[in-house]
């Protein structure tokens, strides 16, 4: 194992290596933490910026505040945003799994809230912030997941349609199924993926159309997309992506067959679950 001290002997190519491979490895990452937290302090932004990305796999609550410390004030942009991204962790592991205490939810809230509602902010920490955010359904996130929707830049658009996608939200349907017509290629990826976040079974017709679009990220995207809205005539178009003459094609869709089965055995067990419930309520 890796002597954090040993860290400062190396270049910022042999730390981002090293970042790359232990992010790699299928060890607990717990055991690679004093190095993600010493190369946070690095000289160098991009090192900053990976050993931060690394803590997403962790969400220990210690890291709160030295993750809150970047966001606002790390000399370069890119970290900050970064930082503010990975606090989306934060907000998953209290809305989704009830898995952080209200105190520290709040704070980090709190935190990214007003990060993404500044003006004077740098547009790229905004974003992040908002889609750290788009985990929790309080209207003050819907109120700037529709400002980032009308917003002119492109950029901006694209991180609206990520959180809605992540949000699961119905009352961001039409928007995400609107773009998948988009004439903005950039839109259209986002509203492709977005589909495929929320599971929006409504969809599925565009994606098959798009499964086989002449575009190559198109395509790919929309097959593993039909895998997670799942809707009719998914699973067909997958078994037939599954056939195509091009090679990265078949092997999208054969992952993409593996998700929608693993997916379909998943909604099974829990479908069966409610039902055994159901009959123990019942006697």
């Amino acid at each position: 194992m890796l002597n954090p001290d040993d860290l400062s002997m190396m270049t910022e190519q042999e730390k981002l290596d090293l970042l790359r491979q232990i992010g790699e490895a299928e060890e607990c990452q717990d055991c690679f933490e004093p190095i993600y937290r010493r190369l946070m302090g690095d000289e160098s932004p991009q090192v900053r910026q990976e050993a931060v990305a690394a803590l997403w796999d962790l969400a220990d609550p210690r890291h709160i505040e030295p993750l809150m410390r970047m966001a606002e004030s790390d000399p370069d942009d890119d970290v900050r945003a970064k930082a503010a991204s990975v606090l989306g962790i934060y907000i998953y592991e209290a809305v989704v799994n009830g898995a952080l205490d209200e105190a520290r939810y709040l704070s980090v809230r709190r935190f990214l809230l007003d990060l993404a509602q500044n003006p004077r902010e740098n547009i790229l920490v905004r974003r992040m912030a908002l889609e750290a955010l788009s985990f929790d359904a309080d209207e003050a996130v819907h109120d700037l997941i529709d400002w980032a929707y009308r917003h002119p830049a492109i950029e901006v658009k694209t991180t609206a349609l990520f959180a809605m996608g992540r949000s699961r939200n119905p009352r961001w349907t039409e928007s995400i199924l609107a773009e998948l017509d988009s004439s903005e290629r950039q839109l259209q990826l986002e509203a492709i993926n977005a589909a495929a976040e929320a599971g929006l079974s409504a969809g599925t017709p565009k994606l098959r159309n798009l499964a086989v679009n002449k575009d190559r990220e198109i395509r790919l995207a929309a097959i593993w997309s039909l895998a997670n809205t799942r809707g009719p005539g998914a699973l067909e178009t997958l078994e037939m992506c599954a056939q195509s003459e091009d090679e990265e094609t078949r092997n999208a869709a054969g992952d993409a067959l593996d998700e929608f089965y693993h997916a379909s055995r998943y909604d099974d067990d829990e479908a069966d679950d409610d039902d055994e419930s159901d009959d123990d309520t019942e006697e």
